[in-house]
Protein backbone atom coordinates (compact mmCIF):
# COMPACT_ATOMS: atom_id res chain seq x y z
CA UNK A 1 0.00 0.00 0.00
CA UNK A 2 1.22 3.29 -0.92
CA UNK A 3 0.44 6.91 -1.46
CA UNK A 4 -0.34 6.58 -5.47
CA UNK A 5 -3.34 4.56 -4.11
CA UNK A 6 -4.77 6.74 -1.59
CA UNK A 7 -4.33 10.63 -2.02
CA UNK A 8 -4.78 12.11 1.48
CA UNK A 9 -6.69 15.17 1.49
CA UNK A 10 -4.89 18.70 2.83
CA UNK A 11 -6.56 21.09 2.01
CA UNK A 12 -10.63 21.61 1.10
CA UNK A 13 -13.15 24.81 0.88
CA UNK A 14 -14.34 24.18 4.51
CA UNK A 15 -10.90 23.80 6.08
CA UNK A 16 -11.20 26.79 7.95
CA UNK A 17 -14.52 25.96 9.86
CA UNK A 18 -13.34 22.58 11.05
CA UNK A 19 -10.18 24.66 12.44
CA UNK A 20 -12.48 27.26 14.38
CA UNK A 21 -14.42 24.70 15.95
CA UNK A 22 -12.18 23.52 19.08
CA UNK A 23 -11.86 27.31 19.56
CA UNK A 24 -16.03 27.62 19.25
CA UNK A 25 -16.42 24.77 21.90
CA UNK A 26 -14.24 25.88 24.20
CA UNK A 27 -15.75 29.43 24.28
CA UNK A 28 -19.32 28.33 24.35
CA UNK A 29 -17.95 25.66 27.44
CA UNK A 30 -16.70 28.69 29.00
CA UNK A 31 -18.97 31.67 28.38
CA UNK A 32 -22.41 29.97 28.35
CA UNK A 33 -21.92 29.01 32.27
CA UNK A 34 -21.80 32.83 32.98
CA UNK A 35 -24.90 33.67 31.00
CA UNK A 36 -26.81 31.00 32.23
CA UNK A 37 -25.85 31.05 35.67
CA UNK A 38 -27.74 34.88 35.67
CA UNK A 39 -30.95 33.26 33.35
CA UNK A 40 -30.95 29.69 34.39
CA UNK A 41 -28.85 29.28 37.10
CA UNK A 42 -30.64 25.37 37.86
CA UNK A 43 -29.05 24.63 34.01
CA UNK A 44 -25.76 25.30 35.27
CA UNK A 45 -25.87 23.67 38.46
CA UNK A 46 -27.19 20.71 36.92
CA UNK A 47 -24.48 20.99 34.30
CA UNK A 48 -21.51 21.31 37.15
CA UNK A 49 -22.51 18.52 38.72
CA UNK A 50 -22.64 15.93 35.58
CA UNK A 51 -19.33 17.36 35.00
CA UNK A 52 -18.03 16.63 37.93
CA UNK A 53 -19.75 13.03 37.84
CA UNK A 54 -18.59 12.84 34.50
CA UNK A 55 -14.67 13.95 35.77
CA UNK A 56 -14.92 11.61 38.53
CA UNK A 57 -15.29 8.58 36.09
CA UNK A 58 -12.55 9.73 34.27
CA UNK A 59 -10.46 9.93 37.27
CA UNK A 60 -10.71 6.50 38.38
CA UNK A 61 -10.35 5.24 34.62
CA UNK A 62 -7.04 7.11 34.64
CA UNK A 63 -5.92 6.30 38.08
CA UNK A 64 -6.60 2.24 36.79
CA UNK A 65 -4.89 2.48 33.49
CA UNK A 66 -2.02 4.31 35.16
CA UNK A 67 -1.66 1.51 37.49
CA UNK A 68 -2.14 -0.94 35.10
CA UNK A 69 0.63 0.44 32.56
CA UNK A 70 2.89 0.33 35.86
CA UNK A 71 3.40 -2.14 36.84
CA UNK A 72 3.28 -4.05 33.35
CA UNK A 73 6.54 -1.55 33.14
CA UNK A 74 7.80 -2.92 36.01
CA UNK A 75 7.41 -6.57 34.36
CA UNK A 76 9.16 -5.52 31.32
CA UNK A 77 11.81 -3.50 32.80
CA UNK A 78 13.59 -7.41 34.60
CA UNK A 79 13.70 -8.44 30.68
CA UNK A 80 16.78 -10.06 28.99
CA UNK A 81 15.63 -8.88 25.39
CA UNK A 82 19.00 -9.77 24.09
CA UNK A 83 18.58 -13.19 25.15
CA UNK A 84 14.85 -13.27 23.69
CA UNK A 85 16.43 -12.23 20.69
CA UNK A 86 18.71 -15.05 20.85
CA UNK A 87 15.70 -17.78 20.93
CA UNK A 88 14.20 -15.88 18.26
CA UNK A 89 17.42 -16.31 15.73
CA UNK A 90 17.76 -19.96 16.96
CA UNK A 91 13.92 -21.39 16.97
CA UNK A 92 15.70 -25.08 17.56
CA UNK A 93 17.44 -23.98 20.49
CA UNK A 94 14.06 -22.14 21.89
CA UNK A 95 12.18 -25.65 21.40
CA UNK A 96 15.50 -27.70 23.41
CA UNK A 97 15.72 -25.08 26.81
CA UNK A 98 11.22 -25.83 26.71
CA UNK A 99 12.40 -28.97 26.74
CA UNK A 100 14.59 -29.29 29.17
CA UNK A 101 12.87 -26.96 31.17
CA UNK A 102 9.64 -29.43 31.04
CA UNK A 103 12.23 -32.20 31.75
CA UNK A 104 13.52 -30.64 35.13
CA UNK A 105 10.10 -29.25 36.24
CA UNK A 106 9.12 -25.76 35.65
CA UNK A 107 10.43 -23.20 38.45
CA UNK A 108 9.44 -19.91 37.10
CA UNK A 109 6.32 -19.74 35.20
CA UNK A 110 6.25 -16.44 33.92
CA UNK A 111 9.25 -17.14 31.99
CA UNK A 112 8.27 -20.32 30.95
CA UNK A 113 5.01 -18.73 29.59
CA UNK A 114 7.20 -15.82 27.60
CA UNK A 115 8.72 -18.98 25.84
CA UNK A 116 5.69 -20.35 25.01
CA UNK A 117 4.48 -17.10 23.91
CA UNK A 118 7.95 -16.26 21.79
CA UNK A 119 7.68 -19.67 20.27
CA UNK A 120 4.09 -19.28 19.63
CA UNK A 121 4.80 -16.00 17.95
CA UNK A 122 8.17 -17.51 15.99
CA UNK A 123 5.03 -20.48 14.37
CA UNK A 124 2.58 -17.26 13.32
CA UNK A 125 5.37 -14.78 12.11
CA UNK A 126 6.87 -18.06 9.88
CA UNK A 127 3.48 -18.76 8.72
CA UNK A 128 2.86 -14.84 6.97
CA UNK A 129 6.27 -15.01 5.16
CA UNK A 130 7.81 -12.88 7.41
CA UNK A 131 10.41 -14.15 9.80
CA UNK A 132 13.84 -12.32 9.84
CA UNK A 133 16.96 -12.73 11.97
CA UNK A 134 18.09 -9.82 14.22
CA UNK A 135 21.21 -9.68 11.93
CA UNK A 136 19.63 -8.94 8.93
CA UNK A 137 17.70 -5.77 10.85
CA UNK A 138 19.33 -2.24 11.39
CA UNK A 139 18.65 0.88 13.81
CA UNK A 140 19.10 4.34 11.74
CA UNK A 141 18.58 7.08 14.47
CA UNK A 142 17.24 10.62 12.80
CA UNK A 143 19.25 12.54 15.64
CA UNK A 144 18.35 16.53 15.04
CA UNK A 145 19.86 19.76 16.86
CA UNK A 146 19.72 23.13 16.48
CA UNK A 147 21.79 25.01 19.33
CA UNK A 148 22.02 22.75 21.68
CA UNK A 149 24.93 22.36 23.98
CA UNK A 150 27.97 19.75 23.43
CA UNK A 151 27.03 18.61 26.71
CA UNK A 152 23.38 17.41 25.88
CA UNK A 153 24.06 15.89 22.78
CA UNK A 154 27.07 14.06 23.98
CA UNK A 155 24.55 12.35 26.65
CA UNK A 156 22.47 11.48 24.62
CA UNK A 157 24.89 9.84 21.55
CA UNK A 158 26.42 8.17 24.20
CA UNK A 159 23.72 6.25 25.42
CA UNK A 160 22.81 4.42 21.57
CA UNK A 161 26.29 3.48 22.15
CA UNK A 162 26.23 1.86 25.13
CA UNK A 163 23.22 0.28 25.50
CA UNK A 164 22.65 -3.87 25.50
CA UNK A 165 22.48 -3.76 22.31
CA UNK A 166 25.19 -3.76 19.50
CA UNK A 167 25.94 -0.20 18.20
CA UNK A 168 27.54 -1.67 15.41
CA UNK A 169 23.95 -2.20 13.58
CA UNK A 170 22.90 1.54 14.72
CA UNK A 171 23.17 4.35 11.91
CA UNK A 172 23.81 8.16 13.33
CA UNK A 173 22.35 10.73 11.23
CA UNK A 174 23.67 13.64 12.83
CA UNK A 175 21.42 16.64 11.17
CA UNK A 176 21.97 20.61 12.46
CA UNK A 177 20.29 23.69 10.80
CA UNK A 178 22.10 26.04 8.64
CA UNK A 179 21.31 29.09 10.95
CA UNK A 180 23.59 26.66 13.54
CA UNK A 181 26.20 25.65 11.12
CA UNK A 182 29.06 26.68 12.67
CA UNK A 183 28.08 25.41 16.38
CA UNK A 184 26.30 22.18 14.69
CA UNK A 185 29.27 20.81 12.53
CA UNK A 186 31.84 21.77 14.99
CA UNK A 187 29.72 19.06 17.45
CA UNK A 188 28.73 17.11 15.67
CA UNK A 189 32.54 16.35 14.40
CA UNK A 190 33.73 16.29 17.91
CA UNK A 191 30.94 13.82 18.91
CA UNK A 192 31.87 11.76 15.46
CA UNK A 193 36.01 11.27 17.02
CA UNK A 194 34.88 10.17 19.72
CA UNK A 195 31.63 7.54 19.32
CA UNK A 196 31.55 7.81 15.60
CA UNK A 197 33.59 4.13 14.83
CA UNK A 198 31.68 2.48 17.43
CA UNK A 199 28.46 2.84 15.16
CA UNK A 200 27.75 1.30 11.66
CA UNK A 201 28.01 4.58 10.34
CA UNK A 202 27.87 8.33 11.44
CA UNK A 203 26.58 10.60 9.04
CA UNK A 204 26.33 14.61 9.35
CA UNK A 205 24.22 16.37 7.34
CA UNK A 206 23.04 20.54 7.34
CA UNK A 207 19.13 21.21 6.72
CA UNK A 208 19.72 24.15 4.43
CA UNK A 209 17.27 27.38 5.26
CA UNK A 210 14.61 28.47 3.19
CA UNK A 211 13.74 25.39 1.63
CA UNK A 212 10.96 25.97 -0.55
CA UNK A 213 7.31 24.67 0.86
CA UNK A 214 9.00 24.37 4.11
CA UNK A 215 8.36 26.21 8.22
CA UNK A 216 10.96 26.10 10.32
CA UNK A 217 11.27 23.12 12.82
CA UNK A 218 11.55 19.46 13.75
CA UNK A 219 9.25 18.47 10.82
CA UNK A 220 11.84 19.78 8.33
CA UNK A 221 15.21 18.49 9.56
CA UNK A 222 14.22 15.79 10.33
CA UNK A 223 13.02 14.77 6.59
CA UNK A 224 15.59 16.60 5.00
CA UNK A 225 17.61 14.25 7.10
CA UNK A 226 15.53 10.91 6.28
CA UNK A 227 15.69 11.32 2.77
CA UNK A 228 20.12 11.59 3.25
CA UNK A 229 19.59 8.02 5.15
CA UNK A 230 17.11 6.78 2.44
CA UNK A 231 19.97 7.73 -0.58
CA UNK A 232 22.71 6.34 1.99
CA UNK A 233 20.52 2.83 2.02
CA UNK A 234 20.06 2.61 -1.52
CA UNK A 235 23.75 3.48 -2.44
CA UNK A 236 24.38 0.66 -0.17
CA UNK A 237 21.48 -1.59 -1.40
CA UNK A 238 20.25 -2.45 2.25
CA UNK A 239 16.36 -3.41 2.00
CA UNK A 240 13.88 -0.47 3.72
CA UNK A 241 11.87 -3.24 5.49
CA UNK A 242 15.21 -4.45 7.25
CA UNK A 243 15.49 -0.99 8.42
CA UNK A 244 14.29 0.73 11.95
CA UNK A 245 14.13 4.22 12.20
CA UNK A 246 14.07 6.24 15.11
CA UNK A 247 13.04 10.10 14.72
CA UNK A 248 14.62 11.44 18.29
CA UNK A 249 15.04 15.04 19.72
CA UNK A 250 18.38 16.47 20.83
CA UNK A 251 17.88 15.78 24.68
CA UNK A 252 16.24 12.08 23.89
CA UNK A 253 18.95 9.82 26.28
CA UNK A 254 17.76 6.12 25.58
CA UNK A 255 17.51 3.23 28.66
CA UNK A 256 20.03 0.81 28.03
CA UNK A 257 17.56 -1.93 26.71
CA UNK A 258 15.52 0.53 24.03
CA UNK A 259 16.90 -0.55 21.10
CA UNK A 260 17.21 -4.51 22.18
CA UNK A 261 13.57 -4.36 23.01
CA UNK A 262 12.95 -1.76 20.03
CA UNK A 263 14.69 -4.98 17.91
CA UNK A 264 13.23 -8.14 19.16
CA UNK A 265 9.42 -6.17 19.08
CA UNK A 266 9.72 -5.19 15.09
CA UNK A 267 11.12 -8.35 14.75
CA UNK A 268 7.61 -10.65 15.87
CA UNK A 269 4.98 -7.94 15.08
CA UNK A 270 3.33 -8.59 11.96
CA UNK A 271 3.37 -6.49 9.11
CA UNK A 272 6.76 -4.85 11.52
CA UNK A 273 7.73 -2.37 8.77
CA UNK A 274 4.55 -0.90 8.76
CA UNK A 275 3.87 0.44 12.38
CA UNK A 276 5.32 3.00 14.83
CA UNK A 277 6.76 1.58 17.76
CA UNK A 278 6.24 4.07 21.11
CA UNK A 279 8.50 4.19 23.87
CA UNK A 280 7.43 5.79 27.11
CA UNK A 281 8.63 9.29 27.60
CA UNK A 282 10.34 10.52 31.06
CA UNK A 283 12.01 13.91 31.71
CA UNK A 284 14.52 13.03 34.02
CA UNK A 285 17.68 14.26 32.64
CA UNK A 286 17.15 17.40 34.42
CA UNK A 287 13.71 16.59 36.93
CA UNK A 288 15.71 18.06 39.86
CA UNK A 289 17.10 21.33 38.43
CA UNK A 290 13.43 22.60 37.21
CA UNK A 291 10.96 25.02 39.65
CA UNK A 292 7.80 22.46 41.01
CA UNK A 293 5.20 23.55 38.82
CA UNK A 294 7.15 22.56 35.54
CA UNK A 295 7.91 19.13 37.24
CA UNK A 296 4.34 18.59 37.79
CA UNK A 297 3.51 19.20 34.25
CA UNK A 298 6.02 17.37 32.52
CA UNK A 299 4.91 14.49 35.28
CA UNK A 300 1.26 14.64 34.44
CA UNK A 301 2.56 14.34 30.90
CA UNK A 302 4.19 11.13 31.23
CA UNK A 303 1.22 9.65 33.54
CA UNK A 304 -1.50 10.44 31.20
CA UNK A 305 0.92 8.68 28.04
CA UNK A 306 1.01 5.84 29.98
CA UNK A 307 -2.63 5.75 30.96
CA UNK A 308 -3.65 6.25 27.71
CA UNK A 309 -1.26 3.62 26.10
CA UNK A 310 -3.61 1.01 27.60
CA UNK A 311 -6.22 2.36 24.72
CA UNK A 312 -3.98 1.41 21.26
CA UNK A 313 -7.32 2.71 19.43
CA UNK A 314 -6.90 5.93 20.51
CA UNK A 315 -3.31 5.96 21.37
CA UNK A 316 -1.29 8.47 19.05
CA UNK A 317 2.39 8.28 18.16
CA UNK A 318 4.50 11.52 19.15
CA UNK A 319 7.54 13.19 20.17
CA UNK A 320 10.76 10.93 20.11
CA UNK A 321 9.85 7.33 18.43
CA UNK A 322 10.65 4.48 16.36
CA UNK A 323 9.35 3.05 13.02
CA UNK A 324 9.64 1.05 9.87
CA UNK A 325 11.33 2.94 7.04
CA UNK A 326 8.98 1.79 4.97
CA UNK A 327 6.26 3.47 6.71
CA UNK A 328 8.71 6.59 7.43
CA UNK A 329 8.46 6.87 2.97
CA UNK A 330 5.29 6.07 2.58
CA UNK A 331 3.76 8.93 4.53
CA UNK A 332 6.47 10.77 3.00
CA UNK A 333 8.45 11.87 5.85
CA UNK A 334 7.02 14.29 8.31
CA UNK A 335 4.92 17.00 6.61
CA UNK A 336 7.51 20.02 6.46
CA UNK A 337 4.78 23.12 6.38
CA UNK A 338 2.92 21.63 9.32
CA UNK A 339 4.20 22.35 13.40
CA UNK A 340 2.71 18.96 15.15
CA UNK A 341 4.34 17.08 12.54
CA UNK A 342 4.05 13.44 14.80
CA UNK A 343 0.46 13.58 15.13
CA UNK A 344 0.07 14.09 10.75
CA UNK A 345 1.95 11.47 10.32
CA UNK A 346 0.30 9.18 12.92
CA UNK A 347 -2.90 10.22 11.33
CA UNK A 348 -1.20 9.82 7.97
CA UNK A 349 -0.43 6.51 8.55
CA UNK A 350 -3.72 5.77 9.75
CA UNK A 351 -5.65 6.65 6.68
CA UNK A 352 -3.22 5.22 4.35
CA UNK A 353 -3.66 1.63 6.06
CA UNK A 354 -7.15 2.34 6.30
CA UNK A 355 -7.71 1.97 10.05
CA UNK A 356 -5.56 -1.14 10.42
CA UNK A 357 -1.98 0.83 11.38
CA UNK A 358 -1.04 0.64 15.18
CA UNK A 359 1.05 1.87 17.74
CA UNK A 360 3.58 -0.71 19.36
CA UNK A 361 4.39 -0.28 22.82
CA UNK A 362 8.15 -0.36 23.80
CA UNK A 363 8.31 -0.33 27.81
CA UNK A 364 11.84 0.68 27.60
CA UNK A 365 11.66 4.60 28.54
CA UNK A 366 13.72 7.56 26.51
CA UNK A 367 14.57 10.11 29.16
CA UNK A 368 14.29 13.53 27.90
CA UNK A 369 14.66 16.82 29.23
CA UNK A 370 12.15 19.22 31.03
CA UNK A 371 12.04 23.16 29.40
CA UNK A 372 14.84 24.91 31.34
CA UNK A 373 16.55 28.16 31.01
CA UNK A 374 19.29 29.89 33.32
CA UNK A 375 16.45 32.22 34.52
CA UNK A 376 13.65 30.94 36.67
CA UNK A 377 10.83 33.05 35.44
CA UNK A 378 11.96 32.51 31.26
CA UNK A 379 11.39 29.02 32.36
CA UNK A 380 7.69 29.36 32.90
CA UNK A 381 7.55 31.15 29.57
CA UNK A 382 9.30 29.14 27.72
CA UNK A 383 7.63 25.74 29.20
CA UNK A 384 4.09 27.77 28.47
CA UNK A 385 5.27 28.36 24.92
CA UNK A 386 6.09 24.62 24.36
CA UNK A 387 2.67 23.44 25.78
CA UNK A 388 0.98 26.34 23.47
CA UNK A 389 3.20 24.23 20.55
CA UNK A 390 2.17 21.22 21.90
CA UNK A 391 -1.96 21.81 22.33
CA UNK A 392 -1.81 23.61 18.83
CA UNK A 393 -2.19 20.22 17.41
CA UNK A 394 -5.66 20.40 17.31
CA UNK A 395 -5.21 21.57 13.98
CA UNK A 396 -5.23 18.31 13.02
CA UNK A 397 -9.24 17.99 13.53
CA UNK A 398 -9.72 18.91 9.79
CA UNK A 399 -7.20 16.87 8.34
CA UNK A 400 -8.87 13.98 10.49
CA UNK A 401 -12.31 14.54 9.37
CA UNK A 402 -11.99 15.15 5.70
CA UNK A 403 -9.70 12.11 5.50
CA UNK A 404 -12.39 10.32 7.26
CA UNK A 405 -15.19 11.21 5.02
CA UNK A 406 -13.14 10.16 2.23
CA UNK A 407 -11.91 6.63 3.08
CA UNK A 408 -14.73 4.12 2.39
CA UNK A 409 -12.61 1.14 3.97
CA UNK A 410 -12.76 2.69 8.16
CA UNK A 411 -15.66 1.58 9.55
CA UNK A 412 -18.53 4.04 10.42
CA UNK A 413 -18.26 3.76 13.92
CA UNK A 414 -14.52 4.15 14.42
CA UNK A 415 -14.65 6.85 12.36
CA UNK A 416 -17.30 8.87 14.94
CA UNK A 417 -14.87 7.60 17.86
CA UNK A 418 -11.93 8.75 16.61
CA UNK A 419 -13.19 12.31 15.50
CA UNK A 420 -14.88 12.34 18.79
CA UNK A 421 -12.01 11.38 21.17
CA UNK A 422 -9.69 13.85 19.15
CA UNK A 423 -12.76 17.09 19.58
CA UNK A 424 -13.49 15.87 23.12
CA UNK A 425 -9.50 15.75 24.22
CA UNK A 426 -9.05 18.92 22.70
CA UNK A 427 -11.83 20.40 24.66
CA UNK A 428 -11.21 19.27 28.18
CA UNK A 429 -7.72 20.22 27.61
CA UNK A 430 -8.26 23.82 27.41
CA UNK A 431 -11.42 23.89 29.69
CA UNK A 432 -11.63 21.36 32.42
CA UNK A 433 -9.37 22.89 35.05
CA UNK A 434 -11.45 26.23 34.60
CA UNK A 435 -14.59 25.01 35.02
CA UNK A 436 -14.08 22.28 37.90
CA UNK A 437 -12.14 25.60 39.61
CA UNK A 438 -14.47 28.24 38.89
CA UNK A 439 -18.21 27.11 37.64
CA UNK A 440 -19.86 25.62 40.90
CA UNK A 441 -19.99 29.04 42.35
CA UNK A 442 -21.22 30.84 39.18
CA UNK A 443 -25.04 30.96 39.94
CA UNK A 444 -25.06 31.87 43.42
CA UNK A 445 -22.85 34.40 42.36
CA UNK A 446 -24.61 35.75 39.54
CA UNK A 447 -28.00 35.65 40.57
CA UNK A 448 -29.17 36.30 44.24
CA UNK A 449 -32.61 34.37 43.93
CA UNK A 450 -30.72 31.08 43.07
CA UNK A 451 -29.34 31.47 46.64
CA UNK A 452 -31.99 31.23 48.68
CA UNK A 453 -32.45 27.57 47.13
CA UNK A 454 -31.63 24.24 48.54
CA UNK A 455 -30.12 23.15 45.49
CA UNK A 456 -27.94 26.04 46.16
CA UNK A 457 -26.83 25.45 49.64
CA UNK A 458 -26.47 21.66 48.63
CA UNK A 459 -24.61 21.94 44.98
CA UNK A 460 -21.44 22.94 46.85
CA UNK A 461 -20.80 20.47 48.73
CA UNK A 462 -21.55 17.72 46.16
CA UNK A 463 -19.68 18.95 43.75
CA UNK A 464 -16.62 19.48 46.20
CA UNK A 465 -17.36 16.12 47.60
CA UNK A 466 -17.21 14.28 44.00
CA UNK A 467 -14.00 16.58 42.95
CA UNK A 468 -12.24 15.31 46.75
CA UNK A 469 -13.13 11.56 46.15
CA UNK A 470 -11.35 12.24 42.49
CA UNK A 471 -8.36 13.32 43.81
CA UNK A 472 -7.75 9.63 44.84
CA UNK A 473 -5.87 9.47 41.93
CA UNK A 474 -3.22 11.95 42.84
CA UNK A 475 -2.51 9.57 46.03
CA UNK A 476 -1.45 7.00 42.97
CA UNK A 477 0.48 9.44 41.20
CA UNK A 478 2.45 10.54 44.20
CA UNK A 479 3.30 6.56 45.20
CA UNK A 480 4.33 6.15 41.44
CA UNK A 481 6.66 9.38 41.31
CA UNK A 482 8.63 8.11 44.10
CA UNK A 483 9.25 4.82 42.29
CA UNK A 484 10.42 6.17 38.94
CA UNK A 485 12.34 9.52 39.70
CA UNK A 486 15.48 9.27 40.53
CA UNK A 487 17.23 10.08 43.44
CA UNK A 488 18.69 13.58 43.59
CA UNK A 489 22.44 13.57 44.35
CA UNK A 490 22.14 16.36 47.02
CA UNK A 491 19.60 17.11 49.32
CA UNK A 492 17.71 13.93 49.31
CA UNK A 493 15.32 14.64 52.07
CA UNK A 494 13.82 17.78 51.35
CA UNK A 495 13.73 16.94 47.64
CA UNK A 496 11.94 13.69 47.60
CA UNK A 497 9.55 15.36 50.55
CA UNK A 498 8.70 17.87 48.02
CA UNK A 499 7.47 15.05 45.49
CA UNK A 500 4.49 14.96 48.26
CA UNK A 501 3.75 18.37 48.30
CA UNK A 502 4.01 19.69 44.45
CA UNK A 503 0.97 18.09 44.02
CA UNK A 504 -1.08 20.50 46.01
CA UNK A 505 0.10 22.67 42.96
CA UNK A 506 -2.20 20.68 40.77
CA UNK A 507 -4.64 23.20 40.31
CA UNK A 508 -2.63 25.80 39.21
CA UNK A 509 -0.24 24.33 37.10
CA UNK A 510 -2.99 22.93 35.36
CA UNK A 511 -4.90 26.47 34.62
CA UNK A 512 -2.02 28.35 33.81
CA UNK A 513 0.25 25.45 32.46
CA UNK A 514 -2.15 23.37 30.55
CA UNK A 515 -5.74 25.32 29.99
CA UNK A 516 -4.34 28.69 29.33
CA UNK A 517 -2.18 27.77 26.27
CA UNK A 518 -4.16 25.42 24.92
CA UNK A 519 -7.00 28.06 25.28
CA UNK A 520 -4.57 30.43 23.28
CA UNK A 521 -3.63 27.54 20.53
CA UNK A 522 -6.98 26.59 19.95
CA UNK A 523 -8.20 30.97 19.72
CA UNK A 524 -5.12 31.45 17.22
CA UNK A 525 -6.73 28.60 15.15
CA UNK A 526 -9.84 30.42 15.51
CA UNK A 527 -8.88 33.99 14.17
CA UNK A 528 -6.36 32.39 11.81
CA UNK A 529 -3.23 33.66 14.02
CA UNK A 530 -0.56 31.04 12.56
CA UNK A 531 1.78 29.42 15.24
CA UNK A 532 5.67 29.56 14.33
CA UNK A 533 7.77 26.53 15.77
CA UNK A 534 9.95 27.68 17.96
CA UNK A 535 12.61 25.10 19.80
CA UNK A 536 12.40 25.01 23.72
CA UNK A 537 15.81 25.66 24.95
CA UNK A 538 16.95 22.59 27.59
CA UNK A 539 19.66 24.28 30.06
CA UNK A 540 21.16 21.05 32.20
CA UNK A 541 22.27 22.81 35.59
Amino acid sequence: MNQETHKIIKSHKYWRIWEMIPGILSLCFLIFPIIFSIIQPVWVAVFITLYATMWLFKSLRLTTNLTMSYLRSQKFAKTDWMKLISYWDAPKKLEYDLRAIEKRGIEDKKYYRTLLDLREQIGIIKRAGQYKKSDEIINAVIYMTYKESYELIREAIKSYAEGVYPSEKIIIVFSGEERDKENALNIANKIKDEFGRRFMDFIITIHPYGLPNEIPGKSSNATWAAKILQKYLDEKNIKYENVIISNFDADTVTHKNYFAELTYTYLKTLNRERQTYQPRHFYHNNIWSVPILIRLIVLGFTFCEMAEANDLKTYKAFSSRSMGMQLAIDTDFWDPMVIPEDSRQHWTAYFLKDGKYHVVLIESPIYMDAVSTSKYFDTFKEQYIQLRRWAYGACDLPFVVFNMLANKKIPLFMKIYQIAYLMESHLMWATAPIILTFTGWLPGMLNASFRTTVMAYKMPGVVSYLLTFAGIGVVVYAIITFTIIPRPRKHITWKYISLLFQWLFVPLASIFLSSIPALEAQMRLLFNKKLEYKVSPKVRK
